[in-house]
């Protein structure tokens, strides 16, 4: 077997077993005098079992059916509705996902919907045990991943051309993946309402409520109100490029590559290379 290979695996996750397909990107298997044996490594599987749940919230996979649901462009919730009826498991209504700390305030982020995917695949009485797991073979919380890593090695595993499609804020202060084949020439502009200007009144918020007891603040608290300070300079400036890029409606064809339409958004995407 080499890399790149498609491949079906059983993994353990706590006590319960899942099975799905991926890419193998990482070397699994090792030779040593002709002799071909299995090595498994756990961050591996994890970081695949992840990448195949966030493909799950896309639409791009499903729980309850094999193979590629949505992936043509401008697929959404109908296609995925009529494809699979009855799901287990609700997508994404956008296409869109924040990547930000569980701390803010997004219904839809990775986080959270990842939590709530592993509940109904791996059953909500077993949801602490298998997030345990996962966080152990990780060596951090899936928060910590999904902020830090995870867009990392998704660009990594599909080798510079990824399909989910990272809006960030300079810093990070502000990032959430789009599925290529879901977006529109509006997606921009629906990032720019729906999740920037939101998050930047929240961190407003938080940073009114510091200030509000400004003189009894201790070493922590000014150092939260820095950073809060820091991040809505950041996000006011990112969004000011977002909005220019909204205004534009970029649309792209699929078939002209990942390389060729990542370059037509400019800055307000996160570099491939």
């Amino acid at each position: 077997m080499k890399n790149g290979t498609t491949v079906a695996k059983n993994a353990t996750v706590g006590n319960e077993v899942y099975e799905c397909q991926t890419k193998d990107r990482n070397i699994i298997m090792t030779e040593n005098n002709n002799t071909q044996h299995i090595v498994w490594h756990d961050d591996v599987i994890i970081k695949q079992f992840i990448s195949y749940a966030v493909g799950c919230m896309m639409g791009r996979y499903s729980i309850d059916k094999p193979g590629l649901i949505l992936a043509n462009q401008g697929d959404g919730v109908k296609e995925y509705e009529a494809k699979v009826p009855n799901s287990r498991f609700e997508i994404d209504d956008d296409g869109i996902i924040p990547l930000m700390p569980s701390n803010t305030d997004f219904a839809d982020n990775a986080t959270v919907r990842f939590k709530k995917w592993l509940a109904v695949v791996m059953g909500e009485d077993k949801l602490v045990e298998n997030l345990n797991t996962v966080e152990a073979a990780l060596g951090k919380s899936i928060d910590d991943y999904f902020v830090k890593d995870f867009w990392k090695y998704h660009k990594k595993m599909y080798q510079n051309r990824p399909i989910y499609w990272m809006f960030s804020s300079k810093k990070g202060a502000f990032q959430c993946i789009a599925y290529m084949h879901r977006m529109t020439p509006y997606t921009a502009e629906l990032i720019r309402t729906k999740y920037l200007l939101p998050h930047i009144e929240w961190l407003v918020q938080k940073q009114n409520e510091l200030e509000a007891n400004a003189a009894n603040l201790d070493a922590s608290e000014r150092r939260d109100l820095d950073r809060l300070t820091a991040q809505i300079t950041e996000c006011r400036e990112y969004h000011d490029r977002l909005h220019e890029v909204a205004d534009e409606q970029i649309a792209f064809d699929l078939d002209d590559g990942v390389v060729v339409n990542y370059a037509k958004f400019g800055d307000v995407l996160q570099k491939i290379k």
